[in-house]
């Protein structure tokens, strides 16, 4: 490592051992060049938990049972595990040990081969091209002016439906699994809210939302059909939509925001402010002087969309077989894929080797992924799936394959172990010239 190689006083709040470099000197690249020449180009990441001051975890992100709450957290329990997001996340959680938000919360780091940790976006900045190659950064400087990673994956593991709520400008993708849900039946009674029933009026959303706070609960699930998610099976839900999703773990990618309008008052988790209600709101989008503003809220609110009678259908995406990646014994398939709002986004692959096979994987574009069961390696780095995990140790579950790799040709993926090895790939927007499921 470079001599020149300086660290932050700051941890992360989950590995308070590990020195986290600063990446903003000219360390950066030789840091990258260990990183990609360490496992054939393939970068290990760590777990990033996070929580919700209005949610309560549904345990199923496998820590062990006393990790769940740290003491640091005031109360506030672990429910999301964030992949691949390049700017520190805003929940409004305090870490009672330096009385701010968590350091980076959130923000995805590699570990080096010295041990320590450096953030993702200071490696893309490093050599955005190695990282991530010239199509993705490209379309990155389009969207957000500077290379960076343009997709965020997390699991999202809540004991209940969360409040029901939109983004005025952020799309989301759901991969609901049986892996993060073991034991679930098929014919369970876990529903999402959607949008609202096309026989609700816009005095009636605006009545709805007039009561916030003012009644024992507004009633705005009351407005909405519910919908039965179907296991390993992908959806896809366009901004400006209200949703309340199920309170199973969801495995979500969104583009890089996390802007919300929370439209419900009244959760199993608890009550929501009006303040809370447009925390995260961006001021482009829903401007400071018009919060609680309701007449602004409904002339901005899409009922078209909302009221879509082929909502389910439009938005379901069934998974498919992908044959560009099956071979003996390998399984593949496309859990999220096609267009939708009119442009290719973010895709899903789901991957199985069977013991003792292995496959050359080539994608044509750089792609995190995380482990869903079983053991074996990705180029030279060893990845398993745990239970049980102590927060605070470092478990090899979550990796990147860069486009240095891909130059090489790709990576070899083998099953290790004696059960399926199964991962789960997410893809940025724009990763495929012939997109899955498209016809024709």
């Amino acid at each position: 490592m470079a001599a020149s190689t300086s660290i932050l006083a700051d941890k992360l709040h989950e590995y308070p051992q590990q020195d986290v470099i600063d990446g903003s000197g000219g360390a950066s690249a030789s840091i990258l060049d260990d990183c990609i020449n360490q496992n054939d180009g393939v970068f290990q990441l760590l777990q990033r938990y996070a929580g919700r001051t209005f949610c309560s975890p549904g345990k199923r992100l496998r820590l062990e049972a006393g990790s769940y709450y740290p003491d640091y957290m005031n109360g506030t329990g672990l429910d999301e595990i964030w992949m691949g997001c390049t700017v520190p996340i805003v929940t409004g959680v305090i870490d009672t040990r330096t009385q701010k938000a968590p350091f980076r919360e959130g923000e995805s780091h590699v570990l080096t081969p010295e041990g320590q940790v450096i953030s993702l976006q200071d490696l893309i900045v490093a050599n955005s091209d190695a990282v991530m190659g010239e199509k993705v950064t490209a379309f990155a400087k389009s969207l957000f002016g500077d290379p960076t990673w343009p997709i965020v994956s997390k699991k999202f593991d809540n004991l209940n439906p969360i409040p029901d709520h939109l983004h005025w400008e952020k799309w989301e993708v759901y991969d609901i699994n049986s892996f993060d849900n073991p034991g679930v039946c098929a014919s369970h009674y876990h529903t999402t809210a959607m949008g609202l029933y096309p026989f609700v009026t816009k005095d009636q959303f605006l009545d709805c939302m007039k009561s916030f706070g003012k009644k024992d609960y507004n009633g705005i699930r009351h407005l909405a059909p519910h919908v039965m998610m179907q296991l390993d099976n992908g959806f896809v839900m366009p901004n400006g939509v209200l949703h309340s999703p199920t309170d199973l773990c969801t495995h979500e990618l969104h583009v890089t925001m996390d802007e919300h309008f929370l439209a419900e008052d009244l959760t199993l988790d608890g009550r929501i402010g009006a303040a809370d209600a447009f925390y995260a709101c961006r001021e482009e989008d829903y401007p400071k002087d018009r919060h609680e503003d309701w007449e602004y809220l409904v002339d901005k609110f899409d009922f078209a969309a909302n009221q879509d009678p082929d909502f389910v259908l439009q938005n379901s995406r069934p998974a498919i077989t992908a044959e560009e990646f099956q071979g003996d014994g390998v399984d593949a398939q496309w859990i999220v894929y096609g267009e939708f709002l009119g442009e290719q986004k973010c895709s899903i692959l789901r991957l199985t080797v069977k013991p003792g096979a292995k496959t050359k994987f080539c994608p044509e574009s750089p792609t995190l992924f995380h482990t869903n069961g079983g053991s074996g390696r990705v180029g030279k780095l060893q990845v398993g799936y745990h239970q049980n995990m102590v927060l605070g140790e470092i478990y090899p579950e979550i990796g990147f394959v860069t486009q240095a790799a891909l130059n090489q040709g790709g990576v070899e993926i083998e099953n290790t172990g004696s059960e399926p090895f199964i991962l789960t790939f997410d893809f940025p927007q724009n990763a495929h010239s012939k997109i899955p499921g498209m016809v024709g």
